[in-house]
């Protein structure tokens, strides 16, 4: 998640001035499919982390401090509350929910029968920040962001000082207890999502407006790191925050304009061009190729002719 109180709070309320309507137009630009974006719920603070777990799409209200499930056609309703600002989502091996915390600063497991079980709190013996979006690969090795967020207020998360002195990129294998870490260089480190192959990790920076490359090595550590795409749109309001890829190892990014479409290497091309502010991406849908879109206080759904991979139940 991006920015204070004050900047998040006047965001959410210019959203909601211009009330946004039900659908909204799309270009036939290849990859989105036109008339099909649609409102599929409201309401809320500033949503957050879509994953789909093979039948319902889960998001997070993260100063509403729930988490949320929809099935396609009903309307949402609360799976677990309080959820510590849970941010981002992502499924573990077995199919159990992970979840990025502002709150608590960790990351956690949850299921039904035992609710949420700290997965990770600290790297070398210091607290985290608030863990803000995460991935998992094929093999279970867990890779996240931790950006300062929710050390700023009880509304993100809790007030307190950063232990690590550094907001950043982990990798973090649970079987060894091991961690890696990937990056401490950029400033705000948000979305974050593996290439078809797992050989290329990406990441965005909110700061920046950039999305960065990485070669992943099988023990998690990384090289190469290299610019992805500059989405910076001079006069845009909104920041680049989550992102997903496609089976084709397209990133599916949020950006200023809404979402952009960006090839492997570097291209954009397409633009989802919306009236609110992106914060994250999931696929869906029983081929996952519906994109669903968590906003200020909304959340919507765009058909794609796209298929999506990763942050989803593994099939």
């Amino acid at each position: 998640m991006w920015g204070l109180i004050a900047g998040i709070a006047a965001l959410a309320a210019s959203s909601a001035c211009a009330q946004v309507p039900d659908r909204w137009p799309v270009e036939d630009d290849g990859v989105f499919v036109p008339g099909s974006m649609e409102k599929v719920g409201e309401g809320y603070n500033f949503t957050e982390g879509p994953v789909w777990d093979g039948a319902r799409v889960i998001f997070s209200d993260i100063s509403g401090d729930t988490v949320y499930v929809m099935t396609p056609g009903e309307a949402p309703r609360v799976l677990y509350t309080p959820s510590s600002r849970a941010n981002g989502h992502t499924f573990d091996r077995a199919g159990a929910l992970l979840n990025a915390e502002h709150g608590s600063g960790t990351l956690t497991r949850w299921t039904p029968q035992s609710g949420r079980q700290t997965v990770v709190a600290a790297y070398q013996g210091k607290h985290l920040n608030s863990p803000n979006d995460m991935v998992v690969r094929s093999d279970g090795l867990i890779l996240f962001t931790d950006p300062p967020y929710g050390l700023g207020s009880a509304y993100d998360g809790v007030q307190r000082a950063s232990e690590v002195g550094f907001n950043g990129v982990y990798a973090f294998d649970e079987a060894s207890g091991r961690m890696v870490l990937i990056d401490d260089k950029l400033d705000r480190p948000n979305g974050i999502a593996l290439s078809p192959d797992e050989a290329t990790l990406y990441v965005s920076d909110s700061a920046t407006n950039t999305v960065w490359a990485y070669t992943l090595a099988v023990d998690g550590s990384a090289r190469d790191k290299r610019l992805l795409a500059d989405l910076a749109l001079e006069g845009a309001r909104f920041p680049v925050d989550g992102l997903r890829v496609d089976s084709e190892g397209r990133v599916f990014a949020t950006c200023p304009a809404g979402v952009c479409v960006i090839a492997p290497d570097g291209s954009r091309i397409a633009t989802l061009e919306l009236p609110i502010r992106a914060s994250n991406v999931g696929w869906g849908g029983s081929d996952l190729s519906d994109l669903y879109i968590t906003s200020d206080s909304e959340v919507w759904k765009v058909s794609t002719r796209a298929k999506g991979i990763g942050s989803s139940i593994r099939r």
